[in-house]
């Protein structure tokens, strides 16, 4: 067995850290595939928690989505109340100033009542009876019968006039005012309710930061145990890849699409933002979404590597093809080889699932030349 490197050596010693398991030097197969297994589990851990802070984060946007909404509402609802404020408030001063115009007008008539009284007192104290009995003719005495009878009447009707006008004036002014204190009331009350809702908002702020950085440190870990898991993955492929297979005598040429009748790209090779830790990472195969359970089927002839749950590609096959040119197909919902099988171009080897890091069923397509991922797409 060929000894393994000091990169390998650090990358395991890393992973022991991590994990709490510490490789001797010279592991074997049996032992990288246990590392593997073990960082696997703690992967799917760590992103069972990622998927938890992402439901958490989305969750916490739509509450403050509706709490803006709330707020706009309620800024809306204390515009509308400060205009009614103020046409109440102006409605309270032009019935006031009609109030005080009326009493202006009322006290004239009272000071024209008193002035008869006065003028009448000054000249003796009228008695109803004397001015009735001084009449010469019974038409004498009719008429100032029915002069005294308008003066009283006018009298009362003078006095009934200023009671029931100040009356009505005031008790218009007591609605008016009434109305403009119930506004007022609503308006400190939705000012209120706009501070708590933007408590409210302010708080769901300070969880979603704190749900975000817990996905950032979840998304590191996450890094650091996939980059683990890729390099011990590395190692147990190099391990297998024994048999120094060479390719067959057309090479590449012809190589079989992996998907028939799926060749659309969701993400094509290279840089990209990753779709669940919403970063900038390499995306070292193509993407090709199809319905669960279709089929994938070997491009050419070749020896099963590996299979099983690989991190983030979640259930996936590799196969040597020979002439340091190998494939691996990730994501998988089921497998349908073995590992070091002989599989000839065309054969089904797994069918699509959703299995690892992803957002929906598809295949993460990768070819590896000399070890090193290169883009799919310049091979067809």
């Amino acid at each position: 067995m060929k000894p393994i490197s000091k990169k390998i050596i650090a990358l395991l010693i890393l992973a022991a850290l991590t994990l709490g398991i510490l490789p001797a030097y010279g592991a074997t197969l049996d032992d990288l595939q246990k590392q593997q297994q073990q960082i696997q589990r703690n992967m799917e851990e760590q992103q069972k928690l990622l998927q938890k802070k992402n439901d958490e984060g989305k969750a916490l946007l739509q509450q403050l989505e509706q709490i803006e909404q709330e707020i706009e509402a309620k800024e809306a609802e204390i515009a509308r109340l400060d205009q009614e404020l103020d046409a109440a408030q102006t409605r309270v001063q032009q019935v006031t100033a009609a109030l005080q115009q009326t009493e202006a007008g009322q006290a004239k008539r009272i000071d024209i009542l008193c002035t008869r009284l006065k003028d009448i007192y000054q000249v003796g104290q009228v008695n109803y009876i004397e001015v009735l009995l001084q009449s010469t003719t019974m038409e004498d005495f009719l008429v100032r019968m029915e002069l005294l009878a308008k003066i009283a009447q006018g009298d009362v009707k003078l006095i009934a006039e200023i009671k029931a006008e100040k009356e009505k004036i005031a008790a218009q002014k007591a609605v008016l005012e009434a109305e403009r204190d119930k506004i007022a009331q609503l308006r400190r009350q939705a000012d209120g309710e706009r501070v708590q809702l933007a408590s409210r908002q302010e708080s769901r702020r300070q969880l979603l930061a704190q749900v975000e950085a817990e996905k950032k440190r979840v998304a590191a870990a996450l890094d650091e145990m996939e980059a683990l898991s890729r390099q011990i993955a590395a190692k147990i492929h190099a391990e297998q890849a024994k048999s120094k297979r060479q390719l067959g005598p057309e090479g590449t040429k012809g190589m079989l699409w992996p998907l028939p009748g799926h060749t659309s790209i969701s993400s094509p090779f290279g840089w990209r933002i990753h779709p669940l830790l919403k970063t900038r990472r390499f995306h070292d195969g193509v993407d090709l979404p199809a319905p669960t359970g279709t089929e994938i089927i070997a491009p050419l002839d070749g020896e099963v590597l590996s299979t099983g749950y690989l991190g983030g590609y979640g259930n996936h096959v590799a196969i040597d093809h020979g002439g340091g040119l190998s494939t691996m197909y990730g994501h998988l919902s089921s497998i349908l080889v073995r590992e070091g099988q002989e599989i000839k171009k065309g054969q089904v080897i797994g069918r699509v699932g959703s299995t690892g890091w992803s957002t929906g069923p598809h295949l993460h397509f990768m070819i590896m030349l000399q070890g090193e991922p290169t883009n799919p797409m310049n091979y067809y």
